[in-house]
């Protein structure tokens, strides 16, 4: 049974999607840590409930009742989310208060919202879906278990179309943890990412975006999901693993038009990276996490990237890594990694 992309809704350090000025010019992070353009929260969700919401909730739930009214369907059969950290911010407030008050008469509220599926809890309250409901966490590969998830449900016939969105927030406290053990590059922007790779560290980023998934194709809809696996260390190394991916769809790397790449910058990291330079030569190849940073489900920034490609048949100039022209871009396939152990591959095609 196919799946069908029939609506998006993304918050990001780029804007929002739907937008017809999305990635029209680059924003730029000079800071080393990205944040997202936030939309006016109020033209989605009522004040009363809105002002006890974190940043991680607002994100996640209105960026999946954008991708509802996006595919003109306003209650899934289904919710499936994923995020690699949760509530951060929630996360911190609850431990403060237990260290401040010494465990009396703490608030409630920041423990409540600190738990990982409180943006599927949120969008089932707000869309009134009361059927399967699940949160993966995983991460980085916590986005591609809820999407994998979501490909099976519908190809089962258990559901005729499922919400699946991916959440993350960066928080100062968890920005300055990491940036002691140089997970970050400090004093680069984003624009100067890929110059600056012979270092150690990466750029921070955020963000939330969903997908309505269905079994039904219609005027909208942006692309067909075809197929996806995630591996941990490639015991077979990565041409063999993305051979036999794209075998497993009876598929050649001749046949993939333009390859998504997850490089970020990081000399420990994108090395891994060089071999699909030989392997597709004659494919374009892109990356993305220069536009929404590193963080554990950006491979869902990765996932709207594709279908807006298929869709528009055009790939932005700000993602080129090669001048290859590809007249009619039919496939498309995703490849990201991180730390060179969960590794996944996700394939899309032209509807």
């Amino acid at each position: 049974m196919s799946v069908y992309i029939n609506g998006i809704g993304a918050i990001t350090p780029q804007g929002c999607f739907p937008s017809k000025d999305f990635l029209k010019e680059m924003n730029i992070f000079d800071t080393g840590r990205m944040t997202v353009v936030e939309p006016p929260y109020r033209d989605f969700i009522k004040p009363v409930p809105l002002r006890r919401m974190s940043k991680f909730i607002k994100m996640g739930l209105t960026s999946a009742l954008m991708c509802l009214n996006n595919a003109k369907n306003q209650k899934p059969d289904a919710i499936i989310t994923a995020t690699g950290l949760g509530a951060v911010e929630d996360t911190d407030k609850f431990l403060d208060n237990l260290t401040d008050d010494n465990e009396n008469l703490l608030n409630p509220t920041p423990f409540i919202q600190s738990t990982h599926n409180v943006v599927a809890a949120r969008i089932a309250i707000e869309t009134g879906c009361h059927d399967y409901n699940m949160t993966f966490v995983h991460k980085n590969a916590s986005f591609e278990q809820g999407l994998l998830d979501a490909y099976l449900k519908i190809n089962s016939g258990e559901y005729e179309n499922i919400l699946v969105g991916g959440t993350e927030e960066i928080t100062e406290a968890n920005y300055e943890l990491k940036k002691n053990v140089e997970f970050w590059k400090e004093g680069i922007g984003n624009d100067r990412l890929l110059e600056n790779n012979t270092t150690k560290g990466t750029i921070v980023g955020e963000g939330s975006v969903f997908f309505n998934l269905s079994q039904v194709k219609d005027s909208g809809s942006y692309a067909e999901l075809k197929s996806m696996k995630t591996l941990y260390k490639l015991p077979f190394g990565l041409n063999r693993a993305l051979v036999d991916f794209l075998a497993s769809a009876r598929l050649t790397p001749e046949d993939i038009d333009v390859v998504l790449l997850g490089i970020n910058g990081n000399v420990e990291e994108d090395f891994i990276y060089d071999t699909t330079n030989e392997l597709f030569k004659n494919s374009s190849l892109a990356w993305y996490k220069h536009l929404c940073g590193e963080y554990e489900t950006s491979s869902a920034f990765a996932l709207l990237l594709a279908a807006d490609i298929l869709k528009s048949k055009n790939i932005p100039e700000i993602i080129k890594l090669n001048d290859n022209k590809i007249e009619d871009i039919k496939n498309v396939l995703i490849y990201q990694q991180r730390f060179n152990r969960n590794h996944s591959f996700t394939f899309l095609s032209k509807c």
